[in-house]
């Protein structure tokens, strides 16, 4: 235990010689190999007690499958027995038709047959045999005969009647003693009874399994319906026993081996079923099993895939991570000794390195004070001196409180406090109010970081200050132009609604006298006063309409737009429908139209204006105004084609201007304002708009975003 390794070691590229490893470390080493060993001890009587008591349950719930399964076939065998009791005869037929509804393959798996043996004295035999002939069974005949007996069970009804059931058709059971013993028992308890290991009748030579029998008694019954004591015969149930438990067993039991002995031994001749024996099993157990008077032993064994690849590794864990805990505990110890060893010469290092971190400080550009758990002012630099108008003398060994306004001084000592009990990096440039005081009194804005530092003589803070003042100014001029920029808009909504307002109360007038004198001179005026009347009427609807695109163009982008679901083969038919003046247009869906949730006014702006164009604009009585849309990189793409005279690629930029129209106003009717409302209303939802016309035809393309979404004030954001 008190050993000592000595060996030479680097560390930080200098080389050390002459260190020993305390015999604590290989004490502390002792015990953790020690209960490491006992915590892999544990672990496994705990692992193994697990797999005993899944394997109990498992074996005990595989006896009551078993169990559960030989009283759903006596109910079936009761049913049977039902069948007799409420009639005086059962025919074949009715034998037949009861057992094929009962679907045994189906619903009980594992019976061989369902049938019934009468009892018949010997000298009743040959006109039973005769019975039986006229039914059109010719070969029928109680079999053995030998030796003569007084009594008879001989199987006359047997389903499903198949080549292999037809082997036992006439078999006298009682001629047999395993048989007779489970007859007589059944007759004795007024009870379900099953035989022991039996060869069925009906084996060949080929797949050859042990079987049993189930026996049901079934008595006469009197003129109610009421068994009496004399027997009639037994309603019985035969089976092959590898096909019964293979069908309990399926693959809920893979994991475990079953062998299982007629009585209580479990000797080769008792064997009646296995699925194997596997070698070097973890668990074995053997379970006795009562049926219907009959004992069974079942005898289980774990195989190789009962114990899963999950509880290997857990064997393995504790071991294997304990030996992984054993090394970097050593490893652990080890550096810690030889960190000990070499701390002198790491508290020299940092005392040098202490030296050169204060020729970093008085280089930095900002102001920088550092403080002790106390508050107290342990270093400053020349910047913080100009800041703050103090020398260093006045501020070494004060409170840092002094450089703050007095009505902080008691609350910055409890969050100095606070502070170091856990010190992290942070900036406090998030308080509006944070100002610094000076020596004259003055205060200055400033933003604070602080940065936790450890030094041999404890922790201390670095505070690094900046003087943000005319960041603050510029903030507050960028504030108050904001403010200003916002009152200008709303004041140029409310000039542009009085305008518009104001302006057409003098065009109503106008168009009003004009009707006025229309009417009074309609029936002496000239065709030349009756022109200048009309020129007048569409100046002053030219002037309204281009008052209204004036104001719906000042309020583009500013007011915000109500966000609905819209369906735009819906919202572009209804724009269709009333912009269409003329009978022989026809609108043409190209694409499948999206269905989403955008707002709905501008866009409808939008296709309202591009539709009238295309119609107002088209040199043909008739034509077809086609629209689509595909979405591309979160955005809709919509396009309106029409089939008209098109437009020259060097109009494909002016048309968007405000007031621009390319032919005269007395020959198209409208303001120039239509393209110019429809580009500002894309753009201010972050769209493009642009023009594709070669010869006849002009396709207007638009991008319109897939999602709108709105902020916290309610404004509506892309």
């Amino acid at each position: 235990m008190g050993r000592e390794l000595t060996n030479e070691t680097r560390i930080n590229g200098e080389v050390t010689a002459g260190f020993k490893l305390p015999s604590m470390v290989w004490l502390i080493m002792v015990l953790a190999i020690f209960f490491t060993m006992l915590g892999w001890y544990t672990a496994n009587n705990y692992i193994d007690s697990r797999g005993r008591e899944r394997f109990q349950f498992q074996s005990l719930q595989l006896r009551d499958a078993i169990v559960e399964r030989m009283r759903t076939y006596e109910l079936m065998l009761r049913g049977g027995i039902g069948l007799f009791m409420s009639s005086e005869f059962v025919s074949r037929q009715e034998w037949h038709d009861y057992v094929s509804n009962a679907r045994l393959e189906q619903y009980y798996p594992g019976i061989q047959g369902m049938g019934y043996s009468v009892i018949l004295n010997a000298d009743e035999l040959p006109a039973h045999e005769a019975q039986i002939h006229a039914e059109g069974f010719p070969d029928y005949h109680v079999h053995p005969l030998e030796p003569q007996r007084d009594i008879y069970h001989s199987i006359i009804y047997l389903e499903p009647f198949d080549w292999r059931n037809q082997r036992a058709f006439g078999f006298d059971m009682y001629s047999e003693p395993v048989r007779r013993k489970a007859i007589d028992r059944a007759f004795a308890t007024q009870q379900a009874a099953i035989s022991g290991k039996i060869t069925l009748v009906q084996e060949t030579a080929r797949d050859v399994q042990a079987g049993f029998l189930m026996y049901l008694p079934l008595y006469q019954a009197d003129d109610s319906g009421q068994p009496l004591s004399k027997p009639r015969g037994v309603v019985y149930a035969a089976f092959r026993m590898n096909n019964l438990i293979e069908n309990v067993l399926r693959d809920q039991y893979a994991n475990l081996e079953l062998s299982i002995f007629d009585g209580e031994e479990t000797t080769p001749a008792q064997l009646m079923y296995s699925n194997g024996v596997a070698e070097n099993s973890r668990y074995r157990t053997v379970i006795p099993l009562n049926l219907m008077g009959h004992v069974w032993s079942l005898s289980l064994s774990t195989n190789a895939k009962f114990v899963s690849n999950a509880e290997t590794w857990q064997r393995l864990l504790v071991p294997v991570f304990g030996a992984f805990f054993l090394v970097i505990l050593f490893y652990f110890l080890y550096r810690n000794a030889l960190a000990r060893h070499h701390e002198q010469r790491f508290a020299k290092q940092m005392l040098a390195n202490e030296a050169r971190f204060r020729l970093v400080i008085e280089a930095s550009p900002s102001a920088l004070v550092m403080i002790n758990n106390k508050g107290i002012m342990i270093l400053v630099n020349a910047r913080a001196e100009q800041l703050f108008k103090y020398s260093r003398d006045e501020m070494l060994g004060q409170s840092v409180s002094m450089l703050l306004p007095q009505h902080l001084h008691q609350q910055h000592g409890q969050h100095i406090a606070h502070y170091f009990k856990s010190p992290d990096a942070k900036m406090m440039s998030q308080r509006p109010d944070l100002k610094g005081v000076c020596s004259d009194g003055s205060l200055v804005d400033v933003e604070v970081g602080l940065t936790p530092i450890m030094f041999s003589d404890g922790q201390a803070v670095l505070a690094t200050i900046n003087d943000v003042s005319e960041r603050k100014r510029a903030e507050r001029e960028r504030s108050r132009y904001t403010s200003e920029l916002e009152r200008i808009n709303s004041e140029l909504d409310s000039f542009a609604y009085i305008a518009s307002h104001d302006l057409k109360s003098p065009l109503r007038g106008i168009e009003q006298l004009s009707d006025w004198l229309a009417e009074d001179l309609a029936d002496n005026t000239s065709e030349t006063v009756k022109k200048y009347l009309g020129l007048i009427q569409n100046r002053v609807q030219r002037m309204v309409s281009l008052l209204d695109g004036l104001l719906a163009f000042s309020r583009i982008g500013r007011i915000d737009a109500e966000l609905v679901p819209v369906n735009t083969v819906q919202l572009v038919s209804d724009v269709f429908s009333l912009v269409n003046t003329k009978a022989d247009f026809q609108l043409v869906f190209d694409t499948e139209m999206p269905q989403f949730t955008t707002a709905k006014v501008p866009l409808d702006l939008i296709f309202r204006n591009l539709i009238n164009n295309a119609i107002k604009h088209h040199d043909m009585p008739a034509g077809t105004i086609h629209v689509g849309a595909l979405l591309l990189q979160g955005y809709w793409q919509f396009y309106v084609k029409d089939d008209g005279p098109g437009i020259p690629e060097r109009f494909h930029q002016k048309v968007f201007e405000i007031f621009q129209t390319l032919k005269p106003r007395d020959e198209v009717e409208g303001s120039g304002m239509g393209l110019s409302l429809v580009r500002k209303s894309v753009e201010s939802f972050g769209g493009m708009i642009w023009i594709e016309s070669e010869g006849r035809g002009c396709c207007f393309y638009f991008t319109w975003p897939e999602k709108i979404g709105r902020d916290v004030d309610g404004t509506t954001s892309l």
